[in-house]
């Protein structure tokens, strides 16, 4: 695979050695210098943080009285945004479905929909009829019970 990468960089001239020999550089792994720099670079980056925490924490400290509070209505606002922001979607998208079924464009899950309506006409057809010959009993007992009536 090496030798493939090396054959096209002959053929393209230097533009692509170079492109090449910086792909290979970037791959390789840090050496002992690297490897110091990074650790050079996490200790700075340690100090720094120890340092601020030493500065920051009596600030911090003599705020809290007033940071705390305002951290929990920050948090509680936040809350109800996202939760405002999260129920208009839902809204939108209930609406636009809705809008899209009554135009005829078939939203996905319109074909259950269709069945559900449906089974609802077929079962409110099936008590209509369970209630009339229901009513019609009712009226034979009751002429039944009462001939003269």
């Amino acid at each position: 695979m090496a030798q493939q990468a090396r054959e096209q960089a002959r053929q393209m001239g230097g533009q692509a050695r170079e492109q090449a020999h910086g792909i290979m550089y970037q791959l390789k792994r840090p050496g002992a210098v690297g490897w110091l720099g990074i650790l050079a670079a996490a200790g700075a980056l340690a100090t720094v943080v120890t340092i601020s925490l030493v500065v920051l924490s009596p600030v911090l400290l003599f705020f809290s009285p007033i940071l705390i509070p305002l951290g929990i209505f920050l948090a509680v606002c936040t809350a109800g945004l996202l939760t405002v922001g999260g129920v208009l979607t839902g809204i939108v998208a209930a609406v636009s479905w809705v809008y899209k079924y009554y135009k005829g464009r078939h939203p996905p899950g319109s074909e259950q929909v269709d069945y559900a309506m449906r089974q609802l006409q077929e079962t409110a057809e099936q008590v209509k009829h369970k209630a009339r010959d229901f009513g019609g009993q009712i009226q034979t007992k009751a002429q039944e019970a009462a001939p003269g009536a």
